[in-house]
C-alpha cells in the first residue's frame, strides 16, 4: 500500500495560513516572536520536503531527486524537534539556566549536532536510509536513533515545562504539554505505520494549539505602537530576575505623557506612541542592536538588550536622550515629548519584582535631563525599604514606631505662632528614619493609611485635651486627610465621636484636604467634607497650585483656609510667579479665605507675603517640625523672648 499523503496535505496548509496570520499581525518582532516563526517555517519546509519525497518515490528512477529530499525531510525533523525546545526555553525565560554551564550547553546541542552529523554521513554510509535495487526508499539499521534523539528533545522539553510551570498558567501548561505529547504519539504511530504520514500533522496541530493558547498574540503586541507589550514585558523580567540572569534595560519615560494625552485628545496621542515607537524601532534596527523593545504604557517604552556586554549602550541613551527633545508637531500644535532615559542593571541595582516595579515608579521624578543610572538612583533611594514597606509599616503601628511632629505656623496679623501642623514621622528600629514620601504613597496603597490617620488623630487629640496646650496659646492644631480617608464612609462620623468623647472643641482642629482628594466627584468624600463642616470643624485646601486649581470649584467647598505650596511661592527661581501670586491671592482674599503660605525660608519671602496680606507662614525660616515636647519648649522660648 502506497503512502497517504492527505495527512501532510492538512498539515502544510495550517502552517501556510499560521505564517499568514503570524506576518500579517506583524509578530515577528522579539525574541519569542522569531523563535516561533522559525519554528512554523522549519514545520512548513519540513512537511513540504516529506510531500516532495513521497511525491519522488512514486516513480521509479530520480536518484538524486529522492536522496535530497529524504535527507532534507529527516534534517528539518530533527531541527523541528529542537526548535520545540528552544520555544520552551524562550517562553520559560530560561535560555540564561539551560546554557550557563558548559555541561548544560553540552546536553542542549551535543544530541542535534551528532543526529545532523548522522544524517549528512548517512549518504555515505546508508545506515539511516538506502535506495534498494529498485530504487524504493528503505528505512536502514540505525533509523530507529532518529526517534531517540528527536523523543529526548520533546521528553525535554516536557521536564522544562513541569519545572518552570509557575511562570506559565495551567491553561498554557496543559496546552504545551498536550501539544508535546501530540507529536510523541504521532511520531509512535508513524514509527510502527510508516505508509500513515501523521507526524507532521500532529506538529502542525501542535503549533495552532500553542499560537492560540500559549503564544497569545494579543498579549504580545501592543495594538497602538506594534511594539511587545507591557504583559509580556512583566512576564519576561520576573522570570530573568527569578534566575539571577544578568540584565541591560534602557528605561525611556516620556514623563510628560499624562500633559500631552489631555492636550492631543486620544487620536493624536494614538500616534505620537507609534511614532516614537517608530524612532525606537528604527534605531535599533540601523543599529543592529539584538533587543526586545517593549511598551509598557503611560508613555514608558523599554529597550531590553539580549547580551550585558554591550559597550555603545551609552551612546545609545545619549541618543535617545537627545532625541526626544526635539519638538513634534501634531495637528497644528508643537509638542515637546520629554523623555527620562535610565540605564538600568539587573539584579545587580534591582533584585527582584518589587523592587523593579519600586523603581519605575520612581523614575520619573529622578529627571535631571541627562541620562541617569540605575546604580546612581539606587544609591540615593533605598528600593529594598520600598519592597519591605507594607511589613515595616505593620510593624510600625504594632512597635509604636510612629510619632506626631509639629510644625509651627505664624501669624503675620498677630505676630506670633497661633497654631501648629500635625505631621506623622517614622522612626524605625531597623531602618531609621524613613522618609513620610516613601511610606504614605504605600500606606494608602495598602490601607494602611486609615490606621495611620486614626493614631495621628487620636495623638492630636489628646495633646489639645492637655495642660500644655492650654498654656502655649495656640488656636487649633491642623491635621492632614489623606484621600483614602476622605473616600471612607462613616470616616466623618467616626472623627466627630471621637472629638465629643475627648472634650475636644470643633473650633480647635483644622483638617486639610488636599487638591486631588477635594475634587473627587464621589458621594464619600462630599458627604464627609459637609459633616466635619456641619459640626463646626474648619476645613483647608492643602497643596494649592501643584494640580489643576479649579478656582470655580475651589469657591462651592467650604474651606475657610487655603495653603499655597512651595512650588508656587520660589519666586526667585522663576521671578514671573510673583505676578501669579499677586493675582491668587486676590482672589482667595475676594472668596472670604484666610492664606497659609507653605515652605518659606529666607526673611524676603516673609516681608513679600506679609505685604501680599497673607495672614500665615509656615516654612523652616521659622521652624522645622518638632516632637511635641521640643515644639512645647520652642514656643514657649519665643513667647519669653518677645515679652
Amino acid at each position: 500500500m502506497g503512502k497517504n499523503l492527505y495527512f501532510d496535505y492538512a498539515a502544510i496548509v495550517l502552517e501556510f495560513v499560521l505564517l499568514i496570520c503570524i506576518l500579517l499581525r506583524r509578530m515577528n518582532k522579539g525574541r519569542l516572536n522569531s523563535v516561533f516563526v522559525f519554528l512554523v517555517i522549519t514545520a512548513l519546509f519540513t512537511t513540504a520536503m516529506d510531500i516532495f519525497a513521497v511525491a519522488f518515490d512514486a516513480h521509479a528512477g530520480y536518484i538524486p531527486g529522492k536522496i535530497f529530499f529524504h535527507t532534507a525531510y529527516l534534517l528539518l525533523r530533527a531541527f523541528t524537534s529542537f526548535f520545540y525546545l528552544s520555544y520552551v526555553i524562550v517562553i520559560t525565560e530560561t535560555w540564561f539556566l539551560a546554557s550557563n554551564t558548559w555541561v548544560k550547553k553540552v546536553l542542549l546541542l551535543l544530541p542535534i549536532t551528532i543526529v545532523s552529523g548522522f544524517i549528512i554521513s548517512n549518504l555515505v554510509t546508508g545506515k539511516v536510509f538506502y535506495l534498494d535495487e529498485n530504487t524504493n526508499y528503505t528505512r536502514g539499521d540505525s533509523f530507529f536513533w532518529l526517534y531517540i534523539f528527536n523523543a529526548y528533545y520533546v521528553l525535554y522539553g516536557i521536564l522544562k515545562t513541569i519545572k518552570f510551570r509557575r511562570y506559565m498558567e495551567l491553561e498554557r501548561i496543559f496546552s504545551m504539554l498536550a501539544s508535546m505529547g501530540f507529536i510523541v504519539a504521532a511520531a509512535a504511530a508513524q514509527y510502527y505505520m510508516p505508509n500513515l504520514l501523521i507526524d507532521m500533522f500532529a506538529a502542525a496541530i501542535g503549533l495552532l494549539l500553542i499560537f492560540m493558547l500559549v503564544h497569545r498574540p494579543y498579549e504580545i503586541i501592543d495594538v497602538d505602537t506594534g511594539l511587545i507589550h507591557t504583559t509580556s514585558y512583566v512576564r519576561d523580567m520576573r522570570r530573568s530576575l527569578d534566575c539571577k540572569k544578568p540584565e541591560l534595560v534602557l528605561m525611556i519615560n516620556i514623563t510628560n505623557f499624562q500633559v500631552l494625552r489631555e492636550m492631543l485628545g486620544y487620536t493624536d496621542t494614538a500616534v505620537l506612541k507609534r511614532s516614537i515607537a517608530d524612532d525606537i524601532s528604527s534605531y535599533v534596527k540601523s543599529k543592529r542592536i539584538k533587543a526586545e523593545v517593549y511598551y509598557t504604557g503611560t508613555g514608558c517604552y523599554r529597550i531590553r538588550y539580549m547580551s550585558v556586554d554591550v559597550p555603545a549602550i551609552e551612546e545609545h541613551a545619549e541618543f535617545f536622550n537627545e532625541l526626544f527633545k526635539n519638538k513634534h508637531e501634531f495637528s497644528g500644535l508643537q509638542v515637546n515629548a520629554v523623555a527620562c532615559v535610565c540605564i538600568a542593571s539587573m539584579p545587580e541595582d534591582i533584585p527582584d519584582m518589587a523592587a523593579l516595579s519600586a523603581f519605575e515608579t520612581g523614575l520619573n521624578s529622578e529627571y535631571t535631563g541627562n541620562v541617569l543610572y540605575s546604580s546612581d538612583i539606587c544609591r540615593k533611594v533605598r528600593y529594598d525599604l520600598i519592597r519591605d514597606m507594607d511589613s515595616i509599616i505593620e510593624n510600625a503601628l504594632s512597635e509604636s514606631e510612629f510619632e506626631v511632629y509639629y510644625q509651627p505656623i505664624w501669624s503675620t496679623q498677630k505676630k506670633r505662632y497661633t497654631c501648629a501642623e500635625a505631621l506623622i514621622r517614622l522612626n524605625t528600629r531597623k531602618y531609621g528614619s524613613i522618609s513620610p514620601e516613601l511610606f504614605i504613597p504605600a500606606a494608602e496603597k495598602s490601607g494602611a493609611i486609615n490606621r495611620i490617620g486614626d493614631y495621628v488623630s487620636h495623638s492630636v487629640f489628646e495633646f489639645i485635651s492637655s495642660d500644655d496646650f492650654s498654656e502655649l496659646g495656640l488656636d487649633y492644631i491642623e491635621i492632614n486627610l489623606s484621600p483614602v480617608q476622605c473616600l471612607t464612609n462613616g470616616y466623618a462620623d467616626e472623627l466627630v465621636s471621637e472629638m465629643k468623647e475627648l472634650g475636644i472643641e470643633p473650633d480647635k482642629i483644622n483638617l486639610e484636604i488636599t487638591e486631588s482628594a477635594s475634587f473627587e466627584h464621589h458621594s464619600a468624600v462630599m458627604q464627609n467634607i459637609n459633616k466635619l463642616h456641619d459640626a463646626g470643624v474648619s476645613l483647608s485646601l492643602d497643596d494649592f497650585g501643584t494640580g489643576y486649581s479649579n478656582m470655580t470649584r475651589i469657591a462651592s467647598m467650604p474651606f475657610s483656609i487655603i495653603k499655597i505650596d512651595k512650588s508656587l511661592t520660589d519666586v526667585r527661581k522663576n521671578p514671573n510667579l510673583q505676578i501669579v501670586l499677586v493675582n491668587v491671592v486676590k482672589m482667595i482674599k475676594a472668596l472670604g479665605m484666610k492664606i497659609v503660605v507653605e515652605g518659606v525660608e529666607n526673611e524676603e519671602s516673609v516681608r513679600m507675603f506679609d505685604n501680599m496680606g497673607c495672614e500665615y507662614i509656615q516654612g523652616f525660616y521659622y521652624s522645622k517640625a518638632l516632637p511635641k515636647s521640643e515644639l512645647i519648649d520652642f514656643v514657649k522660648d519665643r513667647r519669653n523672648k518677645q515679652r
